[in-house]
């Protein structure tokens, strides 16, 4: 199954968010034991992670809402079959 832009973005995001989170939680983990990093410097990190979550959700909201588009379409082409209208072969 080809994956489309939305999921391919949302799992770059992930990916991302996932090797952000383990490098602030090693820099808080090493600040608590008179550590490498200044308090500004973590904090600038977890709002670099938190914009990061926020791009990864929106891939998969793009991703989603091309999937549910397309079964809308499918479930479209199936009412207007059942009413006749796909065939030409109006009932009435």
């Amino acid at each position: 199954m080809a994956k489309d832009g939305g999921e391919i973005l949302s799992l770059i995001g992930q990916f991302l968010a996932y090797l952000l989170g383990i490098i602030i939680i090693i820099q808080i983990i090493k600040s608590l034991f008179g550590g490498t990093w200044e308090i500004e410097n973590i904090i600038l990190a977890i709002v670099i992670f938190n914009l990061t979550i926020t791009f990864s959700i929106g891939g998969y909201l793009l991703s989603l809402n091309t999937k549910i588009a397309k079964i809308d379409k499918k479930i479209h082409g199936h009412v207007e079959w059942h009413k006749g209208k796909d065939s030409g072969n109006k009932k009435g």
